[in-house]
């Protein structure tokens, strides 16, 4: 029965996607990301802790005051997952996993991930892969992206053969547009945007000591060494002065801390 609710709620969204044309206004994509962050919550463990909510949302809302967010209202969740990963649903709903920020040591670095996230929304990527999930008759689900885990019963309305995720797999430009964003708004925050590269080359690295633990990482969000070459030619070519702006703040550190203790009782 809940397979089946599953394939009715995702069907909804997407024939909701057709009916709206060849253009989905602001009110359409809030509706439309509403009922999906509904599904995604129902599925996936959420920390509620209210003070690292609140900073998480406090941190995202710095960013979208200067990414052009176009009178989106936007609302950050906490992941309870050791995972890599983050994802944007279109209307403004981001979801970060503890285990980003676990993986994250600056403030510039995990600002750099936010407004890349802030950017898929912000360009509406979300939007056009529903279009293109329509057209494909199908809907996929990311909870099994965020969990690294078989799908449960309510993640099976929609796993495609390729097992690609909807909003958690973009095409190259996608991610492109969305990492020189990031780099565009992350000054204007006052924060470094080197932070976008070097999270990116952190990660590398990692994955080189320890293959196979940032799989879902990888999958979803394509990095390699070009990726951080591209993202430093971008801070060049946008000629950003560097000078004065910040890597790290006490409060990350703090918000942080209050995560690795969160995650340090997650383990058995």
């Amino acid at each position: 029965m809940l397979a089946r609710t599953g394939r009715l709620i995702g069907a909804a969204l997407l024939l909701a996607v057709g009916a709206c044309g060849g253009d989905v206004g602001l009110d359409e994509e809030a509706e439309l990301g509403a009922e999906y962050a509904a599904q995604v919550k129902a599925e996936v463990p959420l920390i509620t802790d209210p003070a690292a909510v609140a900073t998480l949302n406090r941190m995202g809302d710095e960013l979208v005051a200067r990414a052009h967010s176009t009178g989106r209202e936007y609302t950050f969740y906490l992941v309870d997952s050791p995972e890599v990963n983050a994802f944007a649903i279109p209307g403004g709903h981001i979801f970060v996993n503890r285990g980003l920020i676990e993986t994250a040591d600056q403030h510039s670095e995990f600002a750099g991930v936010l407004g890349h996230e802030i950017a898929h929304v912000t360009e509406r990527h979300g939007i056009e892969q529903m279009k293109k999930q329509r057209g494909a008759g199908t809907l996929v689900t990311l909870v099994y992206v965020l969990l690294g885990r078989e799908p449960g019963v309510v993640e099976q309305v929609a796993i495609q053969a390729g097992g690609s995720a909807l909003f958690a797999k973009y095409g190259r430009e996608a991610e492109r547009e969305a990492d020189m964003r990031a780099v565009q708004t992350l000054p204007a925050a006052g924060y470094d945007p080197e932070g976008v590269a070097t999270f990116f080359e952190d990660l590398l690295k990692q994955q080189a000591r320890e293959p196979g633990l940032l799989d879902t990482w990888f999958a979803s969000h394509p990095t390699s060494q070009e990726r951080v070459q591209n993202a430093r030619t971008m801070i060049r070519t946008l000629n950003v002065d560097r000078q004065g702006l910040k890597d790290d703040t006490p409060e990350y550190q703090a918000f942080r801390k209050r995560i690795l203790q969160m995650g340090t009782r997650a383990r058995p």
